[in-house]
């Protein structure tokens, strides 16, 4: 995504990238989307779906995870934008966890996602 398609890209975090299943919910409506993480930061996620997000709503993201139980995060979709020559979106995340506890749930589960990815560099 490029700033000529509208999107401005002001990221205050390292993205690290990876492929996890995740199922958004609107909150207002109860109807859930199945969709693919493809980087997180400690500041949100980037995700692809056949869904169109509406910018500003609030969602809460079930993110499954393959050695523990789904983390539930509430998250506003920041930017979706449809990717060229396909019926999929990118959408944009800003996480927005509501207690400590949450927070640290989300921090732990990208530190783990950066500890994972840089021992497979190191080899």
């Amino acid at each position: 995504m490029s700033q000529s398609e509208g999107y401005k890209d002001s990221r205050q975090f390292a993205r690290f990238e990876l492929l996890e299943y995740a199922m958004i919910f609107n909150k207002d409506t109860d109807v859930s989307t199945r969709s693919v993480i493809i980087d997180v930061s400690l500041g949100g996620l980037q995700v692809r779906s056949r869904h169109k997000f509406p910018i500003g709503a609030n969602y809460l993201l079930n993110i499954g995870r393959a050695e523990s139980e789904p983390l539930v995060v509430e998250a506003e979709a920041r930017y979706c934008i449809q990717i060229e020559d396909t019926d999929l979106y990118a959408t944009g995340f800003r996480c927005l966890p509501a207690t400590t506890s949450q927070r640290m749930q989300w921090v732990d589960y990208v530190h783990a996602i950066f500890q994972s990815q840089g021992e497979h560099l190191v080899g």
